[in-house]
């Protein structure tokens, strides 16, 4: 029996159990599917935090696993869209490297107790949400292809967004840690 405090939980892993998948629709042209998953993702990204504070079930394996699943998810599908030639290299890069700084000072923060330093900032989730958009954006492609030109700009300019706010959140992020250690 699942209990409702679980679910959070639940969405976070069916997001990393669903990344390879992903990856095999996208390898497999079902274009269609890949992008539902997408769609699934992102939301689950956002419901499973607002679930777990809603129902006061924030947990410890919660907390560590939906940064992971995030980790998985960006660097997975930004990959496959670098090699199809839909994103841009260097900004892919940018937003995978930043999201392994901060992970890596996270780390360091919290064996030193210190971990409560770097929450989210408003400035991260403005990030999130603009890679997310570029990731639905970029997804859509194979399945409007008339629109390709105009949907793969748009999404990496979302991408470009993306990478700028990476580079200052941390930026931000890098000071407030140092600052501490």
């Amino acid at each position: 029996m699942i209990k409702i405090k679980n679910i959070p939980n639940i969405l976070t892993f069916s997001r990393i159990i669903l990344c390879p998948i992903w990856f095999l629709l996208v390898l497999y042209n079902y274009h269609f599917s890949a992008f539902i998953l997408i769609i699934y993702i992102s939301l689950t990204d956002y419901f499973d935090g607002l679930i777990a504070r809603k129902l006061n079930a924030l947990s410890s394996l919660g907390k560590i696993l939906d940064p992971i699943a995030d980790k998985i998810f960006i660097s997975t599908v930004l990959i496959t869209f670098v090699s199809d030639a839909r994103a841009n290299l260097v900004l892919s890069i940018i937003i995978i490297s930043r999201e392994l700084v901060i992970s890596c000072l996270r780390e360091v923060l919290s064996e030193q107790n210190k971990s409560n330093i770097l929450k989210v900032s408003l400035i991260s989730k403005t990030k999130t949400s603009f890679q997310f958009i570029s990731i639905i954006i970029l997804s859509s492609i194979p399945l409007i292809k008339e629109y390709a030109i105009s949907l793969e700009t748009i999404g990496n300019t979302f991408l470009l967004l993306t990478a700028i706010l990476s580079i200052y959140s941390a930026y931000k992020y890098v000071i407030l840690a140092f600052r501490q250690v």
